[in-house]
């Protein structure tokens, strides 16, 4: 078990994910891969792979797809709150 993975991939989407286009509801995200590359650049500089990371957190393709899935989300609920 990694707690250094866990807490690199959780503070990293925190600080880097946000609203974006909508994904088709029949895959991934359109802008995973170009995410995950970026997490995994910035995971390599703080010196943690990509096994560290998946050993607890499972695929980092699916982790980030919903990422970027729940912030576009709930930036879509924000706009129609503010519209009532």
């Amino acid at each position: 078990m990694s707690r250094a993975g866990i807490d690199f991939a959780t503070r990293w989407v925190t600080e880097n994910i946000q609203a974006t286009v909508l994904a088709p509801d029949d895959g991934p995200h359109p802008e995973t891969e170009e995410t995950l590359s970026r997490m995994l650049a910035d995971a390599e500089t703080a010196g943690i792979s990509r096994d560290e990371i998946e050993e607890d957190m499972g695929d980092l393709s699916e982790y980030i797809s919903a990422a970027l899935d729940e912030a576009t989300d709930a930036e879509i609920d924000r706009l129609e709150d503010e519209d009532n």
